[in-house]
């Protein structure tokens, strides 16, 4: 059997307790009109996905995470869920439903979102996004995915 080093088990312990929150919906579920947000419009191409994250950023000081979600009709923005355990960090953003009476052609909106966040440890800090990755083929169901980018925090 393997020991783990301290580094290690602190991590694991994180990503258990983020696991906990999220499969539990706190506060990472969708309300009754919403539904997670996709991240990839075009499933052939991995270049859609945007998130920006800085590079650099101090530790107990705010800074912005930036990422781009796709919708359709009947569809618009929701909110945008975010938990932080340690250097670990979570977002779920969604789409809200407008209701069946709305009239509208085919449209693809992507707004761009901005997420304010920080970390209260030095280190090497991981923003996880998850969302869905749009079919490939019409009447396919969309698969979950989660992009994640790391920051350096000190």
């Amino acid at each position: 059997m393997e020991m783990m080093a301290n580094g290690d088990a602190r991590n694991v312990s994180r990503i258990v307790a983020i696991s906990l929150l999220v499969s539990c919906g706190i506060p990472l579920g969708p309300g009754d009109d919403e539904v997670v947000a996709a991240l990839q419009h075009d499933a052939s191409d991995e270049f859609t996905i945007q998130i920006l994250v800085p590079d650099t950023v101090h530790v107990h000081r705010s800074f912005p995470v930036s990422l781009t979600t796709y919708h359709g009709c009947r569809l618009e923005e929701g909110r945008t869920a975010m938990v932080v355990v340690g250097l670990q960090a979570m977002i779920v953003p969604y789409k809200r439903f407008l209701g069946s009476s709305v009239n509208c052609a085919d449209f693809i909106a992507a707004p761009r979102r901005r997420v304010d966040m920080q970390f209260d440890e030095t280190g090497i800090g991981t923003v996880t996004v998850v969302g869905l990755r749009s079919a490939k083929y019409p009447g396919e169901q969309a698969d979950t995915i989660r992009v994640s980018r790391s920051v350096v925090v000190r």
